[in-house]
């Protein structure tokens, strides 16, 4: 639980200025939204974020990246990104970005 409020404290932080940010519960973490607009959430796994079903196969062969889960199920266009993957603020922004985009 102390990863998941770390890490909400992260993207709060880097979304902080861009617009609207707005948080809220969804699924099992803390949902950020820009202007409306669900872009990332902390959950107990790691970052969750909406590539968009385009890039959605080819991102998911990124290392610490497997498929968004819901009742055992992949949900095409949303992925989890684990660990070390988001451990520095760089790399937390590169996905952030790429949720932005999705």
């Amino acid at each position: 639980m102390g990863d998941t409020i770390e890490l909400a404290r992260r993207i709060e932080g880097y979304l902080h200025g861009r617009g609207e940010v707005t948080e809220s519960r969804v699924l099992a973490g803390r949902g950020f939204f820009l202007d409306g607009h669900l872009v990332a959430a902390a959950m107990d796994e790691g970052l969750c974020v909406q590539v968009g079903k385009d890039a959605w196969q080819s991102v998911l062969s990124a290392a610490g990246v497997r498929p968004l889960l819901f009742a055992d199920l992949p949900v095409p266009g949303w992925i989890v990104v684990e660990g070390a993957s988001i451990a520095t603020d760089d790399a937390l922004a590169r996905w952030i970005e790429q949720g932005m985009a999705g």
